[in-house]
């Protein structure tokens, strides 16, 4: 196991709470919005499970999409199944429903992230991986006159990708850039509540782009994240969700690690080329769902939020349908 490794596995081998969630959407139209999962009453000044501040982090598991125990945006310790429609009707003051909000000293209600399993998958990995290259093990398959040469080339390309490896992980690992939170508890469901009555929805970016925050509670709520977008469903449908580029990612390591701790970073996504926001949710029209999530063992982890297009986005959009379309009568 290389030093690098050692130092990560022993940073992370003891019980820890780890999660992260989109806390904001921050529309291109100066429009913020708190992300679908967001519950008032999280701590965000701290990082530990018996605190609560993971009970608003959105537990998306693919499993538990297919049996139908949740919807495609998962759900939360504190709250439960997300439903995108709960958090659009107060943003736009025309929900009945009682705010999100969770009791930060009821809300450790899961047990605490057991990451030591990790280092022992990488620990066997990596003394498998150590056993390839020995001797000329791999490359010394040519007779004893070539051992000495395959082993240097052997040395020297594997010296070149830990240098690689090496910089890649130390960059992931301390989660370099973002800020500290300066909220000692959220607040911003019912602070923002039924603004969106004369704002509307926070709009993507004339060229689709999403621009978000993620806040990162502790180690394996970390990137680099995955993205989806959802144009028809409203967050309700799994079949609808697309694949969508995540262009300025959260920094992680081996799986959504990292050791940043309660800290906020800028996430952005782009939405795919010909998509529009179709969907009618709660009695909004033209609304798109975004879902991030990260591919931590314990999760995945991760948040969603709402939001619609500006007029150059939606017509950038079909514009791009009609020209496809062209191109295929052509052809």
């Amino acid at each position: 196991m290389h030093p690098y490794e050692v130092l990560l596995f022993s940073l992370l081998a003891t019980p820890s709470s780890a999660h992260g969630v989109v806390t904001l959407i921050r529309g291109a139209n100066g429009v913020e919005m708190p992300g679908l999962s967001v519950a008032d009453g999280t701590p965000r000044d701290c990082s530990t499970n018996r605190c609560g501040s993971q009970a608003d982090t959105a537990i998306i598991r693919d499993r538990e999409i297919r049996s139908g125990t949740v919807g495609p945006l998962g759900r939360t310790q504190g709250n439960g199944p997300i439903d995108a429609a709960t958090m659009i009707s107060a943003f736009m003051g025309t929900g009945d429903a009682a705010l999100p909000r969770v009791n930060a000293a009821n809300a450790s209600v899961g047990v605490e992230d057991d990451l030591s399993g990790l280092t022992q998958g990488s620990s066997g990995s990596g003394s498998g991986s150590s056993g390839t290259s020995r001797g000329g093990r791999r490359f010394g398959q040519g007779g004893r006159n070539n051992n000495n040469k395959k082993r240097r080339e052997e040395e020297a390309w594997q010296g070149g990708k830990a240098v690689k490896v090496a910089r890649q992980f130390f960059q992931g690992l301390f989660g370099g850039g973002g800020t500290d939170s300066t909220v000692a508890t959220e607040s911003n469901v019912a602070a923002m509540a039924g603004t969106g009555a004369s704002s509307g929805l926070p709009t993507c970016g004339d060229d689709g782009s999403i621009e978000m925050v993620f806040h990162q509670i502790n180690q394996d709520g970390a990137g680099p994240l995955q993205a989806a977008i959802d144009g028809t469903s409203g967050g309700t449908d799994p079949d609808a969700f697309q694949t969508a580029q995540v262009t300025q990612d959260v920094p992680g390591f081996a799986g959504g690690l990292s050791l940043a701790t309660s800290r906020d970073f800028p996430l952005t996504v782009q939405m795919p080329a010909g998509m529009t926001c179709d969907a009618t949710v709660a009695g909004v029209d033209n609304v798109c769902i975004v879902r991030v999530r990260n591919g931590a063992a314990a999760g995945p982890f991760g948040g969603s939020a709402a939001f619609t297009q500006s007029p150059a986005a939606r017509k950038r959009a079909i514009e791009y349908r009609l020209k496809k379309r062209a191109q295929a009568f052509k052809a």
